[in-house]
């Protein structure tokens, strides 16, 4: 996901003008759990597109480990996906030891940003989501997991059009991502908003966490399938369909 920020905010950022690869960088665009985006410019292609420069948090210890292998390896898979409804990835690599991501360039706004500005019928919603469904099977059927779907984490063009973004980037080291003990979550909605992890992996966010992320299991298409069920529920009805003010809470309606 990406969240506008402030320059400032962001000291690790890298300049203006930088080259990754044979993109030029012409400015960031947001951050979020995962890394930060840059919008950037193709010179062989002569067009603009988005730069996501993953963390080295997320790529674990190093360009050596295992843990950036998959990465760049779930990164490529990514790539092979080819669905309208699907953010297109142009190409992947590393630059300075971490992953990086060139994509497809979208004037638009997230899934959450399109549901807060204008009220939207029943129908309209429905209509989206059916689209963000659409990309999740093909990714599925590419055996591929995004494992973190969310309104955050679907782009809306100009044209009414939905792409799912952020594929098989959350995904740890072993199929299933032990639960910490002790996790800072207050008794806030935004706080459950935000990306759990742990190892360097993301293990999603809670409010749209299935069962088997709460209890720290393996993933699979269903946990998608899941977190799509949530999200739709909450931007038909309006409200979240387990109570819950802190994880703990949430998690305990969840698996009952």
């Amino acid at each position: 996901a990406t969240v506008p920020m402030a320059p400032h905010e962001l000291p690790w950022a890298l300049p203006r003008g930088t080259t990754i690869g044979r993109f030029l960088l012409a400015g960031q665009l947001g951050a979020g759990g995962m890394g930060v985006v840059y919008a950037a410019y193709d010179p062989d292609l002569d067009r603009k597109i988005a730069i996501k420069l993953l963390h080295s948090n997320v790529v674990a210890s190093g360009p050596d480990t295992l843990g950036h292998s998959r990465l760049l390896r779930e990164a490529q898979a990514m790539a092979k996906i080819s669905h309208p409804n699907v953010l297109q990835v142009y190409e992947v690599g590393t630059h300075a030891g971490q992953v990086f991501l060139a994509l497809e360039f979208i004037e638009g706004s997230t899934l959450e940003a399109w549901l807060l500005a204008a009220p939207r019928d029943w129908r309209a919603i429905v209509e989206i989501f059916v689209q963000a469904g659409r990309g999740l099977q093909a990714a599925h059927e590419a055996g591929v997991v995004h494992r973190d779907f969310k309104p955050e984490n679907v782009l809306v063009d100009g044209h009414g059009r939905a792409r799912v973004m952020d594929f098989g980037l959350a995904r740890a080291t072993g199929t299933a991502i032990p639960v910490p003990k002790d996790i800072p979550i207050s008794g806030t909605h935004s706080s459950l908003s935000i990306d759990l992890t742990a190892t360097g992996a993301v293990m999603g966010t809670p409010l749209y966490m299935a069962p088997e992320q709460h209890l720290g299991g393996a993933t699979d298409a269903r946990t998608d399938e899941f977190a799509f069920c949530v999200a739709l529920h909450e931007a038909l009805f309006k409200q979240r369909p387990f109570a819950g003010d802190d994880l703990r809470s949430l998690a305990t309606n969840v698996l009952r």
